[in-house]
């Protein structure tokens, strides 16, 4: 499986990055001596590739008043709705108050906003949570573990994409890429730690994976489903 990644400018000696090498070599061998067993897993939580976390399951719910499971996933089985039927799009994701049940995204309407839960090897709810969140921007501080889409193709314009820093971050070159701008320019935020946002633009589809984020790559990535906006009504 290839895994995306951001990269982060980093700036080190050549005396410093031979001191990490030595030093990481060292407590690898010190892992491998103590802790390994015959799968070589380190801790029964990740998987083989070096330490990253598999994914044993997602599912997808609306945070509105309906509070609807509308997705579920699983390497196995691929996308089924709430009832267990194989869906190769995501159900209408909009929940809102007074609306009588869920509706579709449409161009210059509402954005969807969704928690996509994620379980681990043994079934249990990978903790995905926020730590602080900055008054100013919005951004926020994530626990090890968080949600995210990209598109197949790492490119759309059905949704406000792609995702970016925010520019007013204080945090500079090390701001987590958790937003996107509007065809209006606006910033909104789309990665809430254990929540997402599509903010609708254009009509149309796109094929989307959603991921289990480790800080900067994604440890696990689901199968793609296509995400529909549809035209104003």
């Amino acid at each position: 499986m290839s895994y995306r990644t951001e990269s982060t400018p980093t700036a080190f000696s050549r005396c410093t990055r031979l001191i990490v090498i030595f030093a990481l070599a060292i407590s690898l061998a010190a892992c491998g001596d103590d802790n390994g067993d015959d799968n070589g897993d380190d801790n029964g939580d990740g998987n083989d590739d070096n330490g990253h976390l598999d994914a044993s399951g997602m599912e997808i719910e609306t945070r509105g008043p309906e509070r609807a499971v509308i997705a579920k996933w699983n390497p196995e089985d691929g996308w089924t709705d709430s009832d267990g039927n194989s869906i190769d799009e995501l159900p209408d994701p909009i929940d809102q108050e007074g609306a009588g049940g869920l509706e579709p995204m449409r161009v210059g309407g509402p954005n969807a906003s969704l928690t996509l839960r994620v379980f681990d090897r043994n079934g249990d709810e990978i903790d995905m949570g926020t730590i602080s969140r900055d008054d100013d921007t919005r951004e926020r501080e994530c626990t090890e573990y968080s949600a995210r889409y990209y598109p197949v193709d790492d490119e759309t314009d059905i949704f406000a994409w792609p995702n970016i820093q925010h520019p007013d971050s204080p945090l500079g070159q090390a701001a987590p890429y958790q937003f996107a701008e509007t065809d209006d320019e606006e910033i909104v935020g789309i990665f809430h730690c254990d929540h997402i946002h599509f903010y609708p633009e254009n009509e149309g589809t796109v094929d989307v994976e959603f991921m289990l984020w480790h800080v900067d790559h994604a440890d696990d990535i689901s199968a793609p489903l296509t995400v529909r906006v549809e035209a104003e009504e």
